[in-house]
């Protein structure tokens, strides 16, 4: 069975501030780099020209520099936060565990922080609720669901339900 991932969802990514934010800056750069070197060409002193092309170094570094960030920006949300197979990987944290071992999921939400997902094995008696301590011992076992996720929260619990339909789910809205 094909394993379960969790990540940013493309049409998210290409949408998202950083694109803009590059390719704001690039349009920005080219008109700058290409009058550069028109001006360069066009010289009659061949110092000045070379002044001039050393000069289109900037805008082009900065578009090169922006474009290399973006693709370091994209790598990194594209890449999973967690994955459901056999085994329970949660990327952000190193836990592993196997999915037989998987007792109970609960599903919240925080204010400005996003949503939660936590993943309890069966040796981890504690849940999350208004305590705090709790909040400490689950927190290898919860994954905070990216901008723009896929599968979304609700989506994510019900496949796992259906690879695992002996767990428990709790679905706490928000705290």
């Amino acid at each position: 069975m094909k394993p379960i991932t969790l990540r940013c969802s493309p049409l998210h990514l290409a949408t998202s501030r950083a694109v803009i934010t590059c390719v704001v800056f690039v349009l920005a750069l080219v008109p700058i780099l290409l009058g550069l070197l028109w001006s360069a060409g066009n010289q009659q002193q061949q110092v000045v020209g070379n002044l001039f092309y050393l000069a289109a170094l900037a805008p082009a570094m900065g578009i090169l520099i922006s474009i290399l960030m973006l693709v370091i920006v994209l790598w990194r949300r594209s890449r999973p936060v967690l994955i459901v197979g056999e085994q329970i990987q949660l990327i952000s944290t190193g836990v592993s565990f196997p999915l037989s071992q998987l007792a109970h999921l609960q599903l919240y939400s925080k204010l400005g922080q996003g949503t939660f997902l936590v993943l309890l094995p069966e040796h981890i008696p504690e849940r999350i609720g208004k305590d705090s301590a709790a909040f400490l011992a689950a927190a290898p076992y919860t994954v905070r669901f990216p901008e723009g996720p896929k599968p979304k929260p609700f989506e994510m619990v019900e496949l796992i339900g259906q690879r695992a339909p002996a767990i428990s789910v709790d679905k706490l809205g928000t705290l």
